[in-house]
Protein backbone atom coordinates (compact mmCIF):
# COMPACT_ATOMS: atom_id res chain seq x y z
CA UNK A 1 0.00 0.00 0.00
CA UNK A 2 2.85 2.39 0.83
CA UNK A 3 4.23 2.04 -2.68
CA UNK A 4 1.02 3.05 -4.44
CA UNK A 5 1.69 5.98 -6.80
CA UNK A 6 -0.48 8.30 -8.86
CA UNK A 7 -0.60 7.77 -12.58
CA UNK A 8 0.96 10.66 -14.48
CA UNK A 9 3.53 11.57 -11.85
CA UNK A 10 7.18 10.46 -11.63
CA UNK A 11 8.53 10.19 -8.10
CA UNK A 12 11.92 11.89 -7.86
CA UNK A 13 12.75 11.22 -4.23
CA UNK A 14 11.08 10.42 -0.95
CA UNK A 15 11.10 13.32 1.47
CA UNK A 16 9.61 11.69 4.53
CA UNK A 17 7.68 8.70 5.81
CA UNK A 18 5.51 8.03 8.85
CA UNK A 19 2.66 6.00 10.18
CA UNK A 20 0.08 7.72 7.94
CA UNK A 21 2.00 7.52 4.68
CA UNK A 22 4.81 9.26 2.87
CA UNK A 23 5.70 12.50 1.14
CA UNK A 24 7.56 12.63 -2.16
CA UNK A 25 8.90 15.23 -4.54
CA UNK A 26 7.54 14.35 -7.98
CA UNK A 27 7.31 15.64 -11.52
CA UNK A 28 4.04 16.01 -13.37
CA UNK A 29 4.77 14.18 -16.62
CA UNK A 30 2.52 16.26 -18.87
CA UNK A 31 3.77 19.69 -17.79
CA UNK A 32 7.17 18.91 -16.25
CA UNK A 33 6.17 20.83 -13.11
CA UNK A 34 7.68 19.74 -9.81
CA UNK A 35 5.09 19.04 -7.13
CA UNK A 36 4.88 17.66 -3.62
CA UNK A 37 2.70 14.55 -3.31
CA UNK A 38 1.44 13.41 0.06
CA UNK A 39 0.28 9.80 0.02
CA UNK A 40 -2.11 8.88 2.81
CA UNK A 41 -2.74 5.26 3.69
CA UNK A 42 -4.69 5.57 6.94
CA UNK A 43 -7.49 2.98 6.70
CA UNK A 44 -9.89 4.79 9.07
CA UNK A 45 -12.98 5.77 7.05
CA UNK A 46 -13.89 8.46 9.56
CA UNK A 47 -10.52 10.08 8.95
CA UNK A 48 -11.09 10.03 5.20
CA UNK A 49 -14.53 11.60 5.67
CA UNK A 50 -12.97 14.42 7.70
CA UNK A 51 -10.34 14.83 5.04
CA UNK A 52 -12.95 15.19 2.30
CA UNK A 53 -14.91 17.63 4.40
CA UNK A 54 -11.80 19.75 4.81
CA UNK A 55 -11.32 19.83 1.07
CA UNK A 56 -14.94 20.90 0.58
CA UNK A 57 -14.79 23.72 3.11
CA UNK A 58 -11.82 25.25 1.32
CA UNK A 59 -13.11 25.20 -2.23
CA UNK A 60 -12.64 28.43 -4.09
CA UNK A 61 -9.56 29.48 -2.12
CA UNK A 62 -6.86 30.45 -4.62
CA UNK A 63 -4.31 33.02 -3.54
CA UNK A 64 -0.58 33.64 -4.11
CA UNK A 65 -0.02 33.74 -0.34
CA UNK A 66 -1.49 30.27 0.21
CA UNK A 67 0.14 27.03 -0.94
CA UNK A 68 -1.80 25.74 -3.93
CA UNK A 69 -3.62 22.41 -4.14
CA UNK A 70 -3.48 20.87 -7.61
CA UNK A 71 -5.25 17.56 -7.11
CA UNK A 72 -6.76 15.31 -4.46
CA UNK A 73 -7.46 11.67 -5.34
CA UNK A 74 -8.95 8.80 -3.37
CA UNK A 75 -8.62 5.23 -4.58
CA UNK A 76 -9.02 1.92 -2.79
CA UNK A 77 -5.28 1.88 -2.11
CA UNK A 78 -5.31 5.21 -0.31
CA UNK A 79 -5.50 8.94 -0.91
CA UNK A 80 -3.07 11.45 -2.36
CA UNK A 81 -2.75 15.22 -2.27
CA UNK A 82 -0.78 16.92 -5.02
CA UNK A 83 0.29 20.44 -4.21
CA UNK A 84 2.70 23.18 -5.03
CA UNK A 85 6.29 22.31 -4.09
CA UNK A 86 7.70 25.27 -2.18
CA UNK A 87 11.43 25.83 -2.56
CA UNK A 88 12.02 27.16 0.92
CA UNK A 89 11.87 26.45 4.63
CA UNK A 90 9.35 26.99 7.38
CA UNK A 91 9.32 30.09 9.53
CA UNK A 92 9.80 27.74 12.48
CA UNK A 93 13.10 26.57 10.96
CA UNK A 94 14.25 30.17 10.52
CA UNK A 95 13.39 31.11 14.09
CA UNK A 96 15.07 27.96 15.43
CA UNK A 97 18.21 28.90 13.52
CA UNK A 98 18.28 32.68 14.09
CA UNK A 99 16.22 33.32 17.20
CA UNK A 100 14.71 36.59 15.95
CA UNK A 101 14.07 38.46 12.70
CA UNK A 102 14.69 42.12 11.96
CA UNK A 103 11.42 44.10 12.33
CA UNK A 104 11.14 44.73 8.57
CA UNK A 105 11.51 41.00 7.86
CA UNK A 106 8.98 40.12 10.57
CA UNK A 107 6.54 42.69 9.19
CA UNK A 108 6.96 41.30 5.67
CA UNK A 109 6.15 37.78 6.91
CA UNK A 110 3.17 39.05 8.87
CA UNK A 111 1.79 41.01 5.92
CA UNK A 112 2.06 38.02 3.57
CA UNK A 113 0.35 35.81 6.11
CA UNK A 114 -2.41 38.35 6.71
CA UNK A 115 -3.11 38.53 2.98
CA UNK A 116 -3.30 34.72 2.85
CA UNK A 117 -5.58 34.64 5.88
CA UNK A 118 -7.66 37.40 4.31
CA UNK A 119 -8.21 35.25 1.25
CA UNK A 120 -9.47 32.45 3.50
CA UNK A 121 -11.68 34.83 5.46
CA UNK A 122 -13.16 36.09 2.21
CA UNK A 123 -14.56 32.62 1.46
CA UNK A 124 -15.77 32.23 5.04
CA UNK A 125 -12.92 30.09 6.40
CA UNK A 126 -11.01 30.63 9.65
CA UNK A 127 -7.60 28.91 9.78
CA UNK A 128 -7.48 28.42 13.61
CA UNK A 129 -3.89 27.10 13.63
CA UNK A 130 -1.65 29.87 12.41
CA UNK A 131 1.87 29.28 13.78
CA UNK A 132 5.50 29.42 12.55
CA UNK A 133 5.38 25.82 11.34
CA UNK A 134 2.51 26.74 9.02
CA UNK A 135 4.31 29.57 7.24
CA UNK A 136 6.80 28.77 4.48
CA UNK A 137 9.50 31.27 3.48
CA UNK A 138 10.63 30.89 -0.13
CA UNK A 139 14.07 31.51 -1.53
CA UNK A 140 13.09 35.04 -2.63
CA UNK A 141 11.81 35.97 0.84
CA UNK A 142 8.12 35.70 -0.03
CA UNK A 143 5.95 33.66 2.31
CA UNK A 144 3.05 31.26 1.93
CA UNK A 145 0.47 29.99 4.38
CA UNK A 146 -0.06 26.24 4.72
CA UNK A 147 -2.15 23.70 6.66
CA UNK A 148 -5.87 24.26 6.96
CA UNK A 149 -6.25 20.98 8.83
CA UNK A 150 -8.52 22.33 11.58
CA UNK A 151 -10.09 25.21 9.66
CA UNK A 152 -13.75 26.00 10.25
CA UNK A 153 -16.40 28.14 8.68
CA UNK A 154 -16.52 31.58 10.25
CA UNK A 155 -19.11 31.71 13.02
CA UNK A 156 -19.01 27.95 13.64
CA UNK A 157 -18.06 26.62 17.05
CA UNK A 158 -15.91 23.50 17.07
CA UNK A 159 -13.77 21.52 19.42
CA UNK A 160 -11.25 23.42 21.52
CA UNK A 161 -8.32 22.62 19.29
CA UNK A 162 -5.20 24.36 18.08
CA UNK A 163 -1.64 25.04 19.20
CA UNK A 164 -1.71 26.40 22.79
CA UNK A 165 1.03 29.00 22.36
CA UNK A 166 -1.01 30.84 19.69
CA UNK A 167 -4.66 30.30 20.64
CA UNK A 168 -6.94 33.31 21.14
CA UNK A 169 -9.01 33.64 24.35
CA UNK A 170 -12.27 32.87 22.53
CA UNK A 171 -10.67 29.76 21.06
CA UNK A 172 -9.94 28.47 24.57
CA UNK A 173 -13.57 29.11 25.50
CA UNK A 174 -14.89 27.07 22.56
CA UNK A 175 -16.63 30.10 21.09
CA UNK A 176 -17.39 30.37 17.35
CA UNK A 177 -14.41 30.94 15.10
CA UNK A 178 -13.97 34.40 13.57
CA UNK A 179 -11.34 36.17 11.46
CA UNK A 180 -10.10 38.04 14.54
CA UNK A 181 -9.13 34.65 15.99
CA UNK A 182 -6.55 34.33 13.21
CA UNK A 183 -5.46 37.94 13.74
CA UNK A 184 -4.61 37.05 17.34
CA UNK A 185 -2.54 34.01 16.35
CA UNK A 186 -0.70 35.98 13.65
CA UNK A 187 0.18 38.64 16.23
CA UNK A 188 1.51 35.95 18.59
CA UNK A 189 3.82 34.71 15.83
CA UNK A 190 4.87 38.27 14.97
CA UNK A 191 5.77 38.86 18.62
CA UNK A 192 7.88 35.70 18.56
CA UNK A 193 9.63 36.86 15.39
CA UNK A 194 10.77 40.18 16.88
CA UNK A 195 11.50 39.02 20.45
CA UNK A 196 12.64 35.41 20.04
CA UNK A 197 10.04 34.11 22.48
CA UNK A 198 6.34 33.39 22.57
CA UNK A 199 4.12 36.09 24.09
CA UNK A 200 3.04 33.83 26.94
CA UNK A 201 5.18 31.07 28.46
CA UNK A 202 3.59 27.82 29.53
CA UNK A 203 4.64 24.34 30.50
CA UNK A 204 1.11 22.98 30.65
CA UNK A 205 -2.13 23.44 28.83
CA UNK A 206 -3.70 25.19 31.80
CA UNK A 207 -0.78 27.61 32.06
CA UNK A 208 -1.27 28.62 28.44
CA UNK A 209 -5.01 28.97 28.95
CA UNK A 210 -4.58 31.27 31.93
CA UNK A 211 -2.03 33.50 30.22
CA UNK A 212 -3.93 33.88 26.97
CA UNK A 213 -7.26 34.56 28.66
CA UNK A 214 -6.13 36.90 31.46
CA UNK A 215 -2.39 37.61 31.16
CA UNK A 216 -1.10 41.14 30.55
CA UNK A 217 -0.34 41.92 26.91
CA UNK A 218 3.49 41.84 26.70
CA UNK A 219 3.83 44.50 23.99
CA UNK A 220 6.41 46.36 26.10
CA UNK A 221 8.90 43.58 25.41
CA UNK A 222 8.80 44.29 21.65
CA UNK A 223 10.56 47.12 19.76
CA UNK A 224 8.72 50.44 20.27
CA UNK A 225 7.91 50.75 16.57
CA UNK A 226 5.63 47.69 16.59
CA UNK A 227 4.11 47.84 20.07
CA UNK A 228 0.87 49.43 18.90
CA UNK A 229 0.32 46.61 16.41
CA UNK A 230 0.89 44.02 19.13
CA UNK A 231 -1.49 45.73 21.54
CA UNK A 232 -4.17 45.74 18.85
CA UNK A 233 -3.64 42.20 17.69
CA UNK A 234 -3.45 40.64 21.17
CA UNK A 235 -6.55 42.32 22.60
CA UNK A 236 -8.34 39.85 24.84
CA UNK A 237 -11.74 40.50 23.32
CA UNK A 238 -12.23 40.09 19.55
CA UNK A 239 -13.92 43.50 19.34
CA UNK A 240 -10.67 45.12 20.43
CA UNK A 241 -8.75 43.68 17.49
CA UNK A 242 -8.95 44.53 13.80
CA UNK A 243 -12.05 42.72 12.49
CA UNK A 244 -10.11 40.75 9.91
CA UNK A 245 -6.71 40.05 8.43
CA UNK A 246 -6.97 42.58 5.59
CA UNK A 247 -7.88 45.39 7.97
CA UNK A 248 -4.89 44.47 10.12
CA UNK A 249 -2.70 44.44 7.01
CA UNK A 250 -3.76 48.04 6.31
CA UNK A 251 -2.73 49.11 9.82
CA UNK A 252 0.55 47.24 9.44
CA UNK A 253 1.27 48.95 6.12
CA UNK A 254 0.81 52.40 7.60
CA UNK A 255 2.90 51.68 10.69
CA UNK A 256 5.71 50.00 8.74
CA UNK A 257 6.00 52.77 6.14
CA UNK A 258 5.97 55.47 8.81
CA UNK A 259 8.77 53.79 10.78
CA UNK A 260 10.93 52.20 8.08
CA UNK A 261 10.07 54.09 4.87
CA UNK A 262 8.37 53.05 1.67
CA UNK A 263 10.94 50.36 0.90
CA UNK A 264 10.31 48.44 4.11
CA UNK A 265 8.64 45.49 2.40
CA UNK A 266 11.32 44.93 -0.24
CA UNK A 267 13.96 45.31 2.48
CA UNK A 268 12.09 42.72 4.55
CA UNK A 269 11.91 40.27 1.65
CA UNK A 270 15.65 40.69 1.03
CA UNK A 271 16.49 39.96 4.64
CA UNK A 272 14.20 36.95 4.69
CA UNK A 273 15.84 35.64 1.54
CA UNK A 274 19.25 36.05 3.15
CA UNK A 275 18.06 34.21 6.25
CA UNK A 276 16.51 31.41 4.20
CA UNK A 277 19.72 31.10 2.15
CA UNK A 278 21.48 30.06 5.34
CA UNK A 279 19.22 26.99 5.38
CA UNK A 280 19.40 26.35 1.63
CA UNK A 281 20.54 22.78 2.20
CA UNK A 282 17.04 22.08 3.53
CA UNK A 283 15.30 23.27 0.36
CA UNK A 284 13.58 20.38 -1.46
CA UNK A 285 15.17 21.20 -4.81
CA UNK A 286 18.60 21.58 -3.24
CA UNK A 287 18.19 18.12 -1.78
CA UNK A 288 17.19 16.80 -5.18
CA UNK A 289 20.22 18.35 -6.86
CA UNK A 290 22.56 17.05 -4.18
CA UNK A 291 21.03 13.58 -4.28
CA UNK A 292 21.30 13.31 -0.50
CA UNK A 293 19.37 10.97 1.77
CA UNK A 294 16.06 12.31 3.11
CA UNK A 295 17.35 13.40 6.53
CA UNK A 296 16.94 17.05 7.37
CA UNK A 297 16.16 17.99 3.78
CA UNK A 298 13.27 15.56 3.79
CA UNK A 299 11.99 17.09 7.01
CA UNK A 300 12.02 20.60 5.55
CA UNK A 301 10.36 19.43 2.36
CA UNK A 302 7.73 17.70 4.44
CA UNK A 303 6.93 21.07 5.91
CA UNK A 304 6.88 22.57 2.45
CA UNK A 305 4.19 20.13 1.49
CA UNK A 306 2.16 21.22 4.48
CA UNK A 307 1.44 20.33 8.07
CA UNK A 308 -0.10 17.02 7.07
CA UNK A 309 3.03 16.23 5.12
CA UNK A 310 5.04 17.03 8.19
CA UNK A 311 2.95 14.55 10.14
CA UNK A 312 3.47 11.94 7.49
CA UNK A 313 7.18 12.59 7.54
CA UNK A 314 7.10 11.69 11.19
CA UNK A 315 10.15 13.28 12.76
CA UNK A 316 10.21 16.62 10.98
CA UNK A 317 10.53 18.47 14.23
CA UNK A 318 12.72 21.40 13.32
CA UNK A 319 10.83 22.34 10.18
CA UNK A 320 7.26 21.43 11.08
CA UNK A 321 6.85 21.97 14.78
CA UNK A 322 6.70 18.18 15.27
CA UNK A 323 3.89 17.93 12.76
CA UNK A 324 1.24 17.75 15.49
CA UNK A 325 -1.90 19.65 16.36
CA UNK A 326 -2.30 19.74 20.11
CA UNK A 327 -5.94 18.99 20.87
CA UNK A 328 -6.99 20.57 24.13
CA UNK A 329 -9.38 18.71 26.42
CA UNK A 330 -7.82 15.45 25.27
CA UNK A 331 -5.48 13.34 27.30
CA UNK A 332 -2.57 13.66 24.88
CA UNK A 333 -1.42 15.71 21.93
CA UNK A 334 -2.81 14.19 18.75
CA UNK A 335 -1.70 14.18 15.16
CA UNK A 336 -4.13 15.10 12.44
CA UNK A 337 -3.28 15.16 8.77
CA UNK A 338 -4.53 18.26 7.00
CA UNK A 339 -4.99 19.23 3.38
CA UNK A 340 -3.35 22.30 2.01
CA UNK A 341 -6.44 22.88 -0.04
CA UNK A 342 -7.36 25.54 -2.54
CA UNK A 343 -10.13 25.59 -5.08
CA UNK A 344 -11.55 22.12 -4.54
CA UNK A 345 -14.92 20.74 -5.64
CA UNK A 346 -15.98 17.24 -4.74
CA UNK A 347 -16.86 14.96 -7.63
CA UNK A 348 -18.23 11.54 -6.83
CA UNK A 349 -19.00 10.08 -3.42
CA UNK A 350 -17.38 8.06 -0.68
CA UNK A 351 -18.62 4.85 -2.25
CA UNK A 352 -17.04 5.35 -5.64
CA UNK A 353 -13.82 3.65 -6.60
CA UNK A 354 -12.02 6.96 -6.97
CA UNK A 355 -12.69 10.54 -5.94
CA UNK A 356 -10.90 13.33 -7.74
CA UNK A 357 -11.08 16.94 -6.64
CA UNK A 358 -10.37 19.60 -9.27
CA UNK A 359 -7.97 17.52 -11.29
CA UNK A 360 -5.91 19.73 -13.57
CA UNK A 361 -2.40 20.30 -14.72
CA UNK A 362 -0.35 21.60 -11.79
CA UNK A 363 1.05 24.65 -13.48
CA UNK A 364 1.55 27.64 -11.25
CA UNK A 365 -0.18 30.67 -12.74
CA UNK A 366 1.84 33.75 -13.49
CA UNK A 367 0.86 36.79 -11.42
CA UNK A 368 -1.27 39.32 -13.27
CA UNK A 369 -0.77 43.00 -12.54
CA UNK A 370 -3.87 44.80 -11.29
CA UNK A 371 -5.19 47.30 -13.84
CA UNK A 372 -8.08 49.76 -13.82
CA UNK A 373 -10.48 49.56 -16.77
CA UNK A 374 -13.72 51.26 -17.78
CA UNK A 375 -17.10 49.63 -18.31
CA UNK A 376 -20.66 50.69 -19.15
CA UNK A 377 -23.29 50.66 -16.45
CA UNK A 378 -26.01 48.22 -17.47
CA UNK A 379 -28.49 48.20 -14.59
CA UNK A 380 -31.88 49.88 -14.73
CA UNK A 381 -32.84 52.35 -11.98
CA UNK A 382 -36.31 53.87 -11.89
CA UNK A 383 -36.39 57.53 -12.89
CA UNK A 384 -32.82 57.58 -14.24
CA UNK A 385 -31.36 57.10 -17.69
CA UNK A 386 -27.91 55.56 -17.21
CA UNK A 387 -27.33 54.27 -20.72
CA UNK A 388 -24.39 56.67 -21.14
CA UNK A 389 -22.93 56.08 -17.69
CA UNK A 390 -19.46 54.61 -17.35
CA UNK A 391 -17.56 53.47 -14.29
CA UNK A 392 -14.10 52.20 -13.40
CA UNK A 393 -13.31 48.73 -12.11
CA UNK A 394 -10.21 46.62 -11.51
CA UNK A 395 -8.91 43.45 -13.17
CA UNK A 396 -6.00 41.19 -12.24
CA UNK A 397 -6.33 41.13 -8.44
CA UNK A 398 -5.83 37.58 -7.18
CA UNK A 399 -7.27 38.31 -3.73
CA UNK A 400 -11.07 38.47 -4.06
CA UNK A 401 -11.55 40.55 -0.90
CA UNK A 402 -9.07 43.19 -2.07
CA UNK A 403 -10.66 43.28 -5.53
CA UNK A 404 -14.08 43.82 -3.99
CA UNK A 405 -12.78 46.72 -1.88
CA UNK A 406 -11.13 48.34 -4.90
CA UNK A 407 -14.27 47.99 -7.00
CA UNK A 408 -16.39 49.49 -4.22
CA UNK A 409 -14.06 52.48 -3.99
CA UNK A 410 -14.01 52.97 -7.76
CA UNK A 411 -17.79 52.73 -8.11
CA UNK A 412 -18.52 55.06 -5.17
CA UNK A 413 -18.64 58.32 -7.23
CA UNK A 414 -21.26 56.95 -9.62
CA UNK A 415 -23.20 55.52 -6.70
CA UNK A 416 -23.07 58.92 -4.98
CA UNK A 417 -24.38 60.60 -8.13
CA UNK A 418 -27.22 58.09 -8.51
CA UNK A 419 -28.41 58.58 -4.94
CA UNK A 420 -28.25 62.38 -5.23
CA UNK A 421 -30.17 62.38 -8.53
CA UNK A 422 -32.86 60.18 -7.03
CA UNK A 423 -33.22 62.65 -4.16
CA UNK A 424 -33.40 65.62 -6.55
CA UNK A 425 -36.06 63.89 -8.66
CA UNK A 426 -38.14 63.06 -5.58
CA UNK A 427 -38.15 66.75 -4.60
CA UNK A 428 -38.85 68.08 -8.12
CA UNK A 429 -41.73 70.54 -8.41
CA UNK A 430 -43.55 69.97 -10.66
CA UNK A 431 -42.98 66.21 -10.49
CA UNK A 432 -40.77 64.62 -13.11
CA UNK A 433 -42.36 63.38 -16.29
CA UNK A 434 -39.15 62.10 -17.90
CA UNK A 435 -36.02 60.44 -16.55
CA UNK A 436 -32.92 62.31 -15.47
CA UNK A 437 -29.94 61.45 -17.65
CA UNK A 438 -26.71 60.85 -15.76
CA UNK A 439 -23.57 60.52 -17.84
CA UNK A 440 -20.65 59.51 -15.66
CA UNK A 441 -17.29 59.96 -17.39
CA UNK A 442 -14.36 58.50 -15.47
CA UNK A 443 -10.80 59.32 -16.51
CA UNK A 444 -7.97 57.01 -15.48
CA UNK A 445 -4.75 58.58 -14.28
CA UNK A 446 -1.93 56.58 -12.71
CA UNK A 447 -2.81 52.92 -13.17
CA UNK A 448 -0.67 50.70 -10.96
CA UNK A 449 1.26 48.78 -9.99
CA UNK A 450 0.33 49.91 -6.47
CA UNK A 451 -1.52 53.21 -6.85
CA UNK A 452 -4.55 53.88 -9.03
CA UNK A 453 -6.13 57.29 -9.53
CA UNK A 454 -9.47 58.00 -11.25
CA UNK A 455 -11.40 61.23 -11.76
CA UNK A 456 -15.16 61.18 -12.35
CA UNK A 457 -17.08 63.90 -14.20
CA UNK A 458 -20.83 63.57 -13.61
CA UNK A 459 -22.73 65.66 -16.19
CA UNK A 460 -26.49 65.34 -15.92
CA UNK A 461 -29.65 66.41 -17.77
CA UNK A 462 -32.39 66.83 -15.20
CA UNK A 463 -36.05 65.84 -15.50
CA UNK A 464 -37.07 69.44 -14.67
CA UNK A 465 -35.33 72.80 -15.17
CA UNK A 466 -32.53 72.91 -12.62
CA UNK A 467 -29.26 74.84 -12.61
CA UNK A 468 -27.24 72.39 -10.61
CA UNK A 469 -23.93 70.74 -11.47
CA UNK A 470 -22.51 67.71 -9.76
CA UNK A 471 -18.88 67.94 -8.66
CA UNK A 472 -15.95 66.07 -10.12
CA UNK A 473 -14.82 63.38 -7.73
CA UNK A 474 -11.30 61.99 -7.45
CA UNK A 475 -10.66 58.45 -6.22
CA UNK A 476 -7.23 57.17 -5.20
CA UNK A 477 -6.86 53.51 -4.27
CA UNK A 478 -4.07 51.33 -2.87
CA UNK A 479 -4.13 48.30 -5.19
CA UNK A 480 -2.39 46.10 -2.60
CA UNK A 481 -4.96 46.46 0.16
CA UNK A 482 -7.98 47.96 -1.63
CA UNK A 483 -8.05 50.96 0.67
CA UNK A 484 -9.61 54.16 -0.66
CA UNK A 485 -7.00 56.80 0.17
CA UNK A 486 -8.00 60.00 1.95
CA UNK A 487 -6.02 63.24 2.11
CA UNK A 488 -4.44 61.93 5.30
CA UNK A 489 -3.02 59.00 3.31
CA UNK A 490 -1.80 61.22 0.46
CA UNK A 491 -0.33 64.28 2.18
CA UNK A 492 2.18 64.41 5.00
CA UNK A 493 0.55 65.41 8.31
CA UNK A 494 2.45 68.72 8.37
CA UNK A 495 1.18 69.55 4.86
CA UNK A 496 -2.39 69.64 6.14
CA UNK A 497 -1.54 72.04 8.94
CA UNK A 498 -1.64 75.85 8.56
CA UNK A 499 1.97 76.39 7.46
CA UNK A 500 1.91 73.39 5.12
CA UNK A 501 -1.32 74.54 3.49
CA UNK A 502 0.18 77.98 2.97
CA UNK A 503 3.15 76.35 1.22
CA UNK A 504 0.82 74.33 -0.97
CA UNK A 505 -1.17 77.46 -1.90
CA UNK A 506 2.01 79.29 -2.85
CA UNK A 507 3.00 76.49 -5.21
CA UNK A 508 -0.49 76.41 -6.71
CA UNK A 509 -0.45 80.19 -7.26
CA UNK A 510 2.63 79.93 -9.44
CA UNK A 511 0.61 77.96 -12.03
CA UNK A 512 -2.55 80.10 -12.28
CA UNK A 513 -3.77 80.62 -15.87
CA UNK A 514 -7.39 81.66 -15.14
CA UNK A 515 -7.15 84.43 -12.53
CA UNK A 516 -10.90 85.14 -12.36
CA UNK A 517 -11.86 81.50 -11.82
CA UNK A 518 -8.96 81.08 -9.44
CA UNK A 519 -10.28 83.94 -7.31
CA UNK A 520 -13.77 82.40 -7.18
CA UNK A 521 -12.69 78.81 -6.47
CA UNK A 522 -9.54 79.05 -4.38
CA UNK A 523 -10.25 80.52 -0.98
CA UNK A 524 -7.31 81.80 1.05
CA UNK A 525 -6.17 80.44 3.36
CA UNK A 526 -6.69 76.78 2.46
CA UNK A 527 -8.56 74.92 5.20
CA UNK A 528 -7.86 71.44 6.53
CA UNK A 529 -11.56 70.53 6.36
CA UNK A 530 -11.74 71.23 2.61
CA UNK A 531 -9.61 68.12 1.96
CA UNK A 532 -12.07 65.76 3.65
CA UNK A 533 -15.71 64.74 3.25
CA UNK A 534 -18.24 66.99 4.92
CA UNK A 535 -20.63 65.70 7.55
CA UNK A 536 -24.20 65.15 6.24
CA UNK A 537 -26.48 67.99 7.30
CA UNK A 538 -29.78 66.16 6.98
CA UNK A 539 -30.86 62.63 7.98
CA UNK A 540 -30.67 60.21 5.09
CA UNK A 541 -28.23 62.34 3.09
CA UNK A 542 -24.67 61.44 2.23
CA UNK A 543 -21.52 63.42 2.94
CA UNK A 544 -20.27 65.72 0.20
CA UNK A 545 -16.96 64.74 -1.43
CA UNK A 546 -13.97 66.90 -0.43
CA UNK A 547 -13.90 70.41 -1.94
CA UNK A 548 -10.20 69.95 -2.72
CA UNK A 549 -8.72 66.61 -3.79
CA UNK A 550 -5.74 65.26 -5.79
CA UNK A 551 -5.81 63.34 -9.05
CA UNK A 552 -2.53 61.70 -10.03
CA UNK A 553 -1.61 61.58 -13.71
CA UNK A 554 1.52 60.79 -15.69
CA UNK A 555 2.19 64.50 -16.06
CA UNK A 556 1.72 65.64 -12.49
CA UNK A 557 -0.71 65.96 -9.59
CA UNK A 558 -3.95 67.66 -10.57
CA UNK A 559 -5.31 69.50 -7.53
CA UNK A 560 -9.06 69.93 -8.04
CA UNK A 561 -11.56 72.33 -6.52
CA UNK A 562 -15.15 71.15 -6.98
CA UNK A 563 -18.35 71.23 -4.94
CA UNK A 564 -21.95 70.31 -5.80
CA UNK A 565 -24.21 73.31 -6.33
CA UNK A 566 -21.46 75.88 -5.76
CA UNK A 567 -20.24 78.74 -7.93
CA UNK A 568 -17.15 76.64 -8.58
CA UNK A 569 -18.28 73.40 -10.23
CA UNK A 570 -14.70 72.57 -11.23
CA UNK A 571 -11.26 74.19 -11.19
CA UNK A 572 -7.89 72.49 -11.37
CA UNK A 573 -4.17 73.25 -11.24
CA UNK A 574 -1.56 70.70 -12.35
CA UNK A 575 1.59 70.63 -10.21
CA UNK A 576 4.71 68.86 -11.51
CA UNK A 577 5.83 66.08 -9.21
CA UNK A 578 9.17 67.82 -8.75
CA UNK A 579 7.29 70.62 -6.97
CA UNK A 580 4.92 68.54 -4.87
CA UNK A 581 6.74 65.35 -3.91
CA UNK A 582 8.04 66.72 -0.60
CA UNK A 583 4.47 67.50 0.53
CA UNK A 584 3.26 63.93 -0.04
CA UNK A 585 3.63 60.85 2.15
CA UNK A 586 6.63 58.65 1.33
CA UNK A 587 4.26 55.85 0.30
CA UNK A 588 2.59 58.02 -2.35
CA UNK A 589 5.79 59.73 -3.49
CA UNK A 590 7.39 56.34 -4.17
CA UNK A 591 4.61 55.45 -6.64
CA UNK A 592 4.87 58.59 -8.74
CA UNK A 593 6.85 58.92 -11.99
CA UNK A 594 9.90 61.11 -12.40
Amino acid sequence: MDEWSLHGYTTLRELGRGGFGRVVLARHEASGTHVAVKYLTAPDERFRAEFRAEAQILRGLDDPYVVRLFEYVEEPQGAAIVMEAIDGVSLRALLSERGTLEPEAALAVLKGSLLGLGAAHDVGVVHRDYKPANVMVESDGQSKLIDFGIALRSGVAGQIVGTPAYMAPEQWAGEPASPSTDVYAATCVFFECVTGRKPYPGDTTEAYRAQHTSGEIPAGQAPPSVRALIYRGLAKHPAGRPPGALEFAEELEIAAAAEYGTQWESNGWRRLAEAAAGLAALFPFAALAAGTAPGAAGHAAGAAAGHGAGAAAGKAGAATGKGALTKILGSNAGVKLGAIATGVVVAGSATTAAIVLTQHKPKKPKPVAARIELASYNQSIAGLDLREARYAHVNGVRNAAVQRKIDQALFAPLDWGIVLMQKQDAQANPPCTKPTILRSQPQIGINGPRLASVQYALPAVYCSPLDYQLPRINVNVDLRTGKALTAADVFRPETLRRDGLATLLNRVSAHVTQPDLHTVCVRSPLLHGDFFQTTPQLPGTRPQPPRISPFFTAGGMVLSWSHAGSECPYYAITLPYTEIRDLLTPQIAAELPG
